[in-house]
């Protein structure tokens, strides 16, 4: 696992929906990334925030980890926010700091259960790189339930995904998913989680967007009887365990 201090160049760039852009990254040195998928690297942009700290951004790697070299990242441009606007700007063959692989968001190796993969909104791009990864390749079954309020409209959209999914794994999209920060949000996601869980038991459930919402469903599944360790979950944002400062 290579973390550290390293560069990463931007190896080539694509539009992505509306206010997105796809970038293919490598280390600029040549060197393997060494992750594995659901996991996430942290760029400097090298801007300075008010207050003098770096503005530094995570980014899920949507790519298959059959491939180290070179990795996808997805970037949103969000209003006047100097991480995803450098990244939406900066041309092709720029390089910028780096760090990780970070996460635990991932299958172990050799792992061949069931498993199923939880995403709202933007965790889609961590669950992408579980779906594509080589552990997930041995599952006996992998699912994908997206819990957003439009896929289409989405700056991932649906056919994107369904594109880099492998045949095997199953996706469940419920594009009428209620909006960020409504009070009924954990609620309704744990209905929908309830109802894929009612055909069989998975061996291990990983879930990755808005922290307001996958903590609920750890409690509803350790409550149905998931097993120690089975449940993992990487926050995007609403994160009840970050402190506020």
């Amino acid at each position: 696992m290579a973390q550290g201090s390293a560069k990463i160049r931007i190896a080539s760039a694509e539009p992505l929906g509306q206010g997105a852009r796809l970038l293919r990254v490598e280390r600029a040195d040549g060197a393997e990334l060494g992750f594995a998928g659901g996991q996430y690297v942290i760029i400097n942009t090298g801007v300075t925030l008010p207050g003098g700290k770096l503005a530094k951004r995570a980014y899920s790697l949507l790519s298959s980890d059959a491939e180290q070299r070179a990795v996808e990242i997805a970037v949103k441009r969000i209003g006047a926010g100097p991480g995803s606007n450098v990244l939406n700007d900066i041309a092709v063959g720029a390089e910028l700091e780096w760090s990780g692989p970070w996460g635990k968001l991932r299958l172990p190796p050799g792992f061949s259960g069931r498993a199923l993969a939880i995403a709202t909104d933007t965790g889609i791009t961590a669950a992408l790189g579980v779906a594509r990864s080589a552990a997930a390749a041995g599952a006996a079954q992998l699912d994908l339930l997206w819990l957003v309020e439009s896929a289409e409209g989405y700056f991932l959209s649906e056919r994107f995904v369904r594109e880099r999914l492998p045949d095997s794994v199953g996706l469940t999209v419920a594009g009428d998913f209620l909006p960020v920060g409504h009070p009924e949000r954990p609620a309704r996601a744990c209905a929908l989680v309830g109802q894929h869980l009612s055909t069989a038991p998975y061996d291990a459930v990983l879930c990755a967007g808005d922290g307001a919402v996958i903590y609920p469903l750890r409690d509803l599944l350790t409550s149905l009887g998931a097993p120690e360790g089975s449940v993992i979950l990487e926050s995007f944002f609403n994160n009840p365990l970050k402190k506020s400062v």
